[in-house]
C-alpha cells in the first residue's frame, strides 16, 4: 500500500544551527566525552571540502535530532536508506551485548572472546582504518555460524557509498564485541640506507 506525505503549504526554514569547520570540531561538540579522552583525531570519513561546501552541524544524538528538528521547525531533511538501517543496526547492537550470552549459540560456536587480527604496512597516521575495518569483518564471517550476517550487515542499497560499508563494518564489529576481540597489526614500512 503507498504511502503519501503531505507536505506543509510554505516553504521550508533556512537551517541556522551552529555550523562546524572541521572533523576534530565535529567530534568535540558530538561527543565531547570522547573528544575530552582522546588524544588526536588520526583519521575522518569527513572530507574537508565537505565543512565548506555543506552546513555540518554536531548533535549527540544526530539521526534523532534532525527528524526532530527538521520537523518541528520546518526544515528540508533528505534520509537516505543507509541512515535509517544505521539506526536499526546500532539498536540491535545493543539488544545483541546486553543477551550476549543468551544469544552466544546463535552467533558462535567458541565461549570467551576469540581475538581477530588484521595486519597492514605503515603508520597509524597513513594505514587506512576503514580499509582494516572492512577486513575484519570479513574475519568475523569467517568465525560466525551465519556466513550470511556480515552480507546482511552491509548495505546495498543504490545510494551506499564506501563510507558506509565502513560504518557498516564498525558497527559489525561492536555488535560482535562480547564475542571476539580485535588487534590491528602495523609493521612499518622502512628502507635502510647505509652510511656515507
Amino acid at each position: 500500500m503507498p504511502v503519501t506525505l503531505l507536505t506543509a503549504g510554505h516553504s521550508p526554514r533556512i537551517w541556522t544551527a551552529q555550523k562546524v569547520s572541521t572533523a576534530e570540531e565535529l567530534l568535540e561538540r558530538s561527543s565531547p566525552e570522547d573528544h575530552r579522552r582522546s588524544q588526536d583525531l588520526i583519521q575522518s570519513s569527513f572530507l574537508r571540502s565537505l565543512f565548506h561546501s555543506s552546513h555540518v552541524s554536531a548533535s549527540e544524538h544526530g539521526f534523532v535530532w534532525a527528524v526532530f528538528h527538521a520537523y518541528s521547525e520546518h526544515h528540508d531533511l533528505t534520509i537516505r536508506p543507509e541512515d535509517v538501517w544505521f539506526s536499526i543496526l546500532t539498536q540491535l547492537s545493543f539488544f545483541v551485548n546486553a543477551h550476549a550470552e543468551e544469544l552466544r549459540s546463535f552467533f558462535v560456536a567458541h565461549e570467551g572472546q576469540k581475538e581477530l587480527e588484521v595486519i597492514d604496512a605503515g603508520s597509524i597516521k597513513s594505514v587506512d582504518f576503514g580499509a582494516l575495518a572492512l577486513r575484519m569483518s570479513k574475519l568475523i564471517e569467517d568465525n560466525v555460524l551465519d556466513k550470511e550476517l556480515r552480507a546482511w550487515i552491509m548495505p546495498e542499497f543504490s545510494t551506499t557509498t564506501e563510507s558506509d560499508r565502513v560504518v557498516a563494518a564498525i558497527l559489525m564489529m561492536g555488535t560482535m564485541k562480547k564475542y571476539f576481540s580485535y588487534r590491528i597489526g602495523l609493521m612499518w614500512n622502512t628502507v635502510c640506507h647505509p652510511p656515507r
